[in-house]
């Protein structure tokens, strides 16, 4: 299904547990298009820290259809899905076209997100890649590589520190 802009309209479903990889196999064998965005994350395991990709929205998956109209019951039978996710009116809900069209423009063809690198001096931030992973800083300043430094305190003392855009993510407050 496609808006007036030609671009096709991205709903959203509710995963089963671990039902990510087949729902997506199982929505893409019926002719949807689907995005789950990824990002690297770090995770200290038994044996070290280790890079893992995790969904950028957990349980939940998007997807769209280029031109038939939709059959609602078999996509809410779709093995891997719980459920389609409903609006406010009952009806399935849509991801708004700037969002749909942001998150394309900034994943990859793998699913993986690239780096967004519009952090400002002053921004909370936490590391989510690498060894500093788990902590909380502030950006001091960004250059055009991608490149964010960063103050950290390390023994109680803050400490600059550079690190790639892609291994951050803002926080609220």
């Amino acid at each position: 299904m496609k808006n007036d802009d030609d671009q096709p309209i991205w709903h959203v479903v509710q995963l089963k547990p671990n039902g990510l990889n087949l729902a997506k196999l199982n929505l893409a064998r019926q002719g949807f298009q689907t995005l789950m965005p990824l990002r690297d994350v770090s995770q200290q395991s038994r044996y070290g820290l280790r890079t893992v990709k995790k969904p950028l929205f957990p349980g939940y998956l998007f997807f769209a259809m280029s031109a038939q109209p939709i059959n609602w019951r078999a996509v809410a039978n779709t093995r891997g899905v719980t459920r389609v996710v409903a609006g406010t009116d009952g009806h399935p809900a849509r991801l708004p076209a700037d969002i749909a069209a942001g998150l394309l423009r900034i994943t990859t063809k793998d699913g993986m997100l690239n780096a967004v690198s519009d952090f400002q001096a002053g921004d909370q931030v936490g590391v989510i890649n690498g060894p500093f992973a788990g902590w909380i800083a502030q950006v001091v300043s960004a250059d055009e590589a991608g490149r964010i430094r960063l103050l950290v305190d390390i023994m109680g003392r803050a400490t600059p520190v550079s690190i790639a855009g892609r291994d951050l993510e803002k926080r609220s407050g």
